[in-house]
């Protein structure tokens, strides 16, 4: 068991690094009040390559994929790559069909011959099909479907500095009403999650560009590399752009909403997967550049706090577990903090997500018992890559 003293330390960290993005939101709201707010409107629209893998995916939920993107409507030059890794279903016979009827934009299927067993490779495979004069390499999973105007304002994000590697929207689990395992991941990805990133975005160190919607200058592509060498190629490719010295962008007005895990089992394979994700990441940083990576540390510590050290168990263990008064007033002003940022989070996006009054307080209510759920999955993702195992997708 940890000692007191580690664990209140521990905890005291993340809970200044709440702190410091509460305070750096509040101020951040003054200054846009004292001046007027900048267009992001560009003069030329980059060249987008949007890149769709798919294995296997249902044909109704992928075709509502495909209609999402045909009717995004972009100023400037696209095209569309759809990536078929290995399908055995009836999928790719569908998507064939598809195609054939008149469309909008221009669309190409690549296909493998054999499914590779992680998204990353799919995706490499297709970097040598985009066009010479493409931009900017957008990645849309097969079963997310992005808003009007998402693609306009996630490279708009993206262009807003020309050190900027790579943008995202904000992702929002689709069928929050479907049941409590729905809800739970909803309000985990429109609460104090969101705000963090905004928060993040402003300095430059978001540290995780979520992979169902994700925009990438083609020109770092070329000069880092693709994704196929890791097991959660999104949170690895932006670690080591953040590494080369890259900044990462965050539109929080790109909405994408995507088919998030309909069982337990299968939520705990994902969190598995993405715990030894952020571990894989920051090995990958460290190797790259040790002064960089300490620069995003604060990021994966206050991570790991509400990965292995719920505020939830940390309000037990003070009160029963150590007795301890520091210990429970150090946790119960952390989850006041996240509180604060869940609420200021679904106040931001209330009106883009249809969001009610109830939601504000139904959110931090959610995430906590989340934070609880996939403990389990955080620690035996953390120990898969300690003991350095096979590298499974585990979800395909």
């Amino acid at each position: 068991m940890f000692s007191q003293f580690v664990l209140t330390g521990f905890v005291g960290f993340s809970t200044l690094v709440l702190l410091a993005c509460l305070i750096f939101l509040a101020g951040w709201a003054c200054f846009r009040l004292l001046r007027r707010p900048a267009s992001r409107t560009l003069a030329h629209y980059p060249f987008v390559s949007i890149l769709v893998p798919f294995y296997n995916e249902p044909v109704e939920s992928f075709l509502t994929t495909l209609e999402a993107i045909e009717h995004n409507v972009y100023p400037g030059r696209l095209e569309v790559l759809l990536v078929d890794d290995g399908s055995t279903n009836s999928t790719a016979s569908a998507v064939a069909q598809w195609l054939a009827q008149p469309r909008l934009k221009d669309y190409r299927l690549l296909s493998r011959e054999r499914n590779g067993g992680a998204k990353g490779l799919a995706l490499d495979a297709a970097l040598p099909q985009i066009s010479p004069d493409s931009d900017v390499v957008t990645v849309i999973d097969s079963d997310t479907v992005i808003l009007p105007g998402a693609l306009r304002n996630a490279v708009e994000a993206l262009y807003s500095s020309p050190r900027h590697a790579a943008a995202c929207g904000l992702i929002v689990p689709a069928g929050r009403n479907t049941s409590w395992l729905h809800r739970l991941q909803f309000y985990e990805h429109i609460g104090a999650l969101a705000a963090i990133r905004y928060v993040q975005s402003k300095i430059g160190v978001v540290n995780v560009v979520g992979g169902a919607f994700s925009l990438h200058r083609t020109s770092v592509i070329r000069e880092l590399g693709g994704w196929g060498e890791w097991l959660v190629e999104d949170i690895a490719w932006t670690w080591r752009a953040l590494a080369h010295g890259y900044s990462i962008a965050y539109a929080s007005d790109a909405i994408a909403y995507t088919i998030c895990p309909t069982t337990f089992l299968g939520l705990f394979r994902q969190r598995r997967r993405w715990a030894r994700g952020r571990l894989e990441s920051f090995r990958v940083a460290w190797g790259i550049s040790r002064a960089r990576t300490m620069k995003m540390l604060p990021w994966w510590l206050l991570w790991a706090q509400s990965a292995l050290v719920p505020t939830l168990l940390l309000l037990i263990a003070g009160a029963l577990v150590y007795r301890s008064h520091h210990l429970l007033a150090v946790a119960a002003l952390n989850w006041l903090l996240m509180a604060v940022l869940n609420f200021i989070s679904v106040l931001h996006s209330r009106t883009l997500l249809q969001l009610r009054p109830r939601d504000m307080l139904l959110v931090s209510v959610y995430n906590t018992v989340m934070d609880v759920l996939i403990l389990p999955a955080n620690v035996i993702g953390l120990i898969d890559e300690l003991r350095g195992g096979r590298k499974s997708w585990m979800t395909r």
